[in-house]
């Protein structure tokens, strides 16, 4: 699979710069121009199972940047997300009850809540009309088409990103191909450790393919694969993922998603799989408001019948999400929703929330 991964980058590209050479594009009316991007995740939420009143108010998100086109061909983008999150963590291990060690390869990134960083800094380059790409800290294609078509980011995030705490951006380049109306396909390299951290000192890098394919109108089916590289020592591994995604917007006010993921060797430990799903839905009425739904599923193999539990049995389990939405205007969004979570063992912690949430974007 590594090897399929890395010749259909090589091809891609080869194909990419050549094409490129040829593409012809009217400057003639051109002019340089840019647009202020703004984006604000705000939050207020009741715990339903704590003893007394437990209230909690946050701000889960605030991008704010700008997108510059200097030429019809050349672009480019910076943002800073000043909703940051301390993390200190670094390498070491984690022993559990049973003996079991979790190897813990994470690196440290100091900081405090919202602690300004750059999220995205990239230079867009578009060959042709069906080629381009992008370089520097980039948007990462893992999970935005299901994001996306989800459409509650602001609320809850999609499988990958809530449950593998897989970054949006990282440093690296990935190149769009539109083949077709009904295929497309993307390819990407980069470090694979996220935006807030630098290259890893062994320089292993991550190489990830997409692939869109739109049958029929409305009906979005996308397969990624990536491969998380790394070096090889006792007990840690390549980590792979694939995922499956198929969203259907049945109506032009009802639309019906399902996300299927599934992770090898999770966090680079070998034989520690991790998987599940998504499957929601949305239906709008009166213009500006709209019910949704949606369950998770997280499931995680075990690595030996002679374990007494598996490897993550404290956090595997199930989420229901259910609210509805009131859009008084196209950049502003507010949502009542109830967020549940039901552990898949005897231990762990059963959940019951209620947010309001909001957004505003430019």
């Amino acid at each position: 699979m590594k090897k399929l991964c890395q010749t259909a980058i090589l091809v891609l590209l080869a194909a990419f710069f050549g094409y490129s050479v040829t593409a012809q594009t009217n400057t003639a009316d051109f002019k340089p121009s840019g647009n202020i991007v703004m984006q604000v995740f705000g939050y207020s939420k009741a715990d339903l199972n704590a003893a007394s009143p437990n209230f909690a108010f946050g701000i889960g998100r605030a991008h704010f940047g700008y997108n510059y086109n200097f030429t019809p061909q050349l672009s480019a983008a910076l943002i800073v997300d000043a909703a940051g999150r301390t993390t200190t963590l670094g390498n070491g291990f984690v022993t559990d009850q049973y003996g079991y060690q979790t190897p813990l390869t994470t690196t440290g990134k100091e900081g405090s809540y919202y602690t300004a960083f750059l999220k995205f800094a990239y230079i867009q380059w578009k060959a042709n009309d069906w080629a381009r790409l992008q370089i520097g800290g980039i948007l990462q294609n893992h999970y935005i088409t299901q994001e996306k078509f989800w459409g509650y980011r602001y609320l809850y995030e999609t499988f990958q990103d809530r449950y593998y705490g897989m970054a949006s951006g990282d440093y690296g380049a990935i190149g769009y191909f539109n083949l077709s109306p009904k295929l497309n396909v993307d390819i990407a390299i980069t470090n694979g450790e996220g935006i807030r951290s630098n290259q890893a000192t062994d320089g292993k890098i991550k190489y990830a393919v997409g692939i869109d394919f739109i049958p029929v109108k409305n009906w979005h089916n996308r397969l990624y694969y990536e491969n998380n590289t790394i070096t090889k020592t006792q007990g840690i591994n390549n980590q792979h993922l694939i995922s499956f995604f198929s969203g259907w917007q049945i109506l032009d006010n009802f639309r019906v998603g399902i996300d299927l993921n599934y992770r090898i060797n999770n966090q680079q430990v070998s034989g520690r799989n991790l998987g599940g799903g998504s499957i929601f839905a949305a239906f709008g009425f009166q213009s500006k408001w709209e019910i949704f739904t949606r369950y998770d599923r997280l499931l995680s193999n075990k690595i030996s019948r002679l374990m007494i539990v598996d490897w993550n049995y404290r956090n595997d389990g199930s989420a229901l999400i259910t609210g509805i939405q009131y859009e008084p205007v196209k950049t502003v969004q507010l949502a009542l929703s109830y967020q549940g979570w039901r552990k898949a063992s005897q231990e762990g912690t059963n959940k019951d929330y209620v947010f309001l949430s909001t957004e505003f974007k430019l």
